[in-house]
């Protein structure tokens, strides 16, 4: 008796092995923590060392760009764009959840990003940053406004 597989058959399951050894690596690196990917370090032997990776977060979904909002889990380049159009069109996002009217974003998403995104106001205009209480002109008889 030479085996219990054929060389067809082990050959089958070697594939089949292989494939399920590739397929966990892939969901095992996808759930990886983003802040221990490899970052290289021009100048030393070793190029790549593990520490943490600087990634600015939260990501601000009012002004950031598209480079900026393909960082966000589930956002790639077309959404990233949708969601600038979307922000250019009607104006700033009062809150993430406003995120749900741009098409190709559904709650699922939503959820995924929620904790890495923030909607910032509007930048306050430079009058309303003065101090516009009431002063007493200077010494001197000189009043600046």
């Amino acid at each position: 008796m030479r085996g219990l597989l054929t060389k067809d058959e082990r050959a089958v399951v070697f594939f089949l092995t292989a494939s399920l050894v590739v397929g966990s690596l892939v969901l095992a690196a996808r759930r990886v923590d983003p802040a221990l990917v490899p970052s290289a370090r021009p100048g030393t032997a070793d190029s790549t060392v593990w520490e943490p990776a600087v990634e600015e977060w939260p990501v601000d979904i009012n002004a950031g760009g598209v480079d900026d909002l393909i960082r966000l889990p589930g956002i790639g380049p077309v959404k990233a764009e949708a969601i600038v159009r979307a922000r250019s069109e009607r104006g700033a996002f009062a809150s993430v959840d406003d995120l749900l009217e741009v098409k190709g974003i559904g709650p699922k998403t939503l959820a995924g990003l929620r904790p890495f995104a923030v909607a910032s106001g509007p930048p306050a205009p430079a009058d309303a940053q003065r101090d516009t209480g009431s002063r007493e002109p200077p010494a001197g008889g000189e009043h600046t406004p």
